[in-house]
């Protein structure tokens, strides 16, 4: 199984958990980096780097600063911009927006869209997923999220990164569901699974049927959390 696949010029990249590299002819963006090393970056460090929310496999400053380029923007929410002002030495610019807030950077459109679950309420802005345009394609990072009735008013999406390791996050069926009946996506990348939580990318692609393309990365990185 491959753990990378281009989808109209843009290339999707799995590494582990909910890091993913998101690359066009002309820009590069880091989603969630985790775990990430030089090694894994090469030559291509962000432009961009999205950070959804402060847990540990999500927001890791060691990785942030290898996937950046010096000139880079990283684009979070004020929960994660906060922490990672006193983590994050560099000469990075953070911009910080929250659910439904926008921002254009290095040529890039991003929105911010609210995520929440039983353990953090859309009230804390905790998590935000992003909504952005590469490519023109409409690309949609969940981030650690429940199906939440804000996933049908994102508009037209192309590809979306939805988790199913049900801690913190939809399950298979839930996600599913999300697919079938809010995001409608052509396409989705199943995330968040098999490294600190539980998940099953067939059980999610059976489920999702005909609503959607499921394709199914395998991680670079081959890691458990805490190995």
């Amino acid at each position: 199984m491959a753990s990378s696949i281009t989808i109209n010029g843009v290339e999707f990249t799995r590494y582990v958990q909910a890091s993913f590299k998101i690359k066009s002819p002309r820009v590069v963006v880091w989603a969630d980096p985790h775990r990430i090393a030089a090694k894994e970056v090469g030559a291509d460090r962000g432009d961009l780097v999205l950070v959804t929310h402060p847990h540990f496999d999500h927001m890791d400053p060691d990785a942030i600063r290898v996937c950046a380029k010096d000139d880079a923007v990283i684009v979070t929410n004020p929960v994660v911009a906060a922490e990672l002002s006193a983590k994050l030495k560099g000469p990075w610019k953070v911009v910080a927006i929250k659910a439904g807030e926008s921002a254009q950077q290095k040529g890039v459109a991003i929105t911010a869209v609210a995520g929440y679950n039983q353990h953090h309420s859309k009230e804390q802005g905790f998590n935000t997923g992003f909504l952005f345009s590469m490519g023109g394609q409409h690309i949609f990072h969940a981030g650690d999220t429940g199906k939440v009735p804000e996933m049908g008013k994102l508009g037209p999406v192309d590809i979306a990164l939805l988790p199913i390791g049900g801690t913190y996050t939809m399950d298979e069926a839930e996600a599913a569901q999300a697919v079938r009946d809010l995001i409608k996506p052509r396409v989705v990348i199943p995330m968040h699974y098999q490294y600190a939580t539980a998940g099953d990318p067939e059980k999610f692609r059976s489920l999702v049927g005909a609503a959607a393309r499921v394709e199914v990365l395998e991680p670079v990185l081959k890691v458990k959390a805490g190995g």
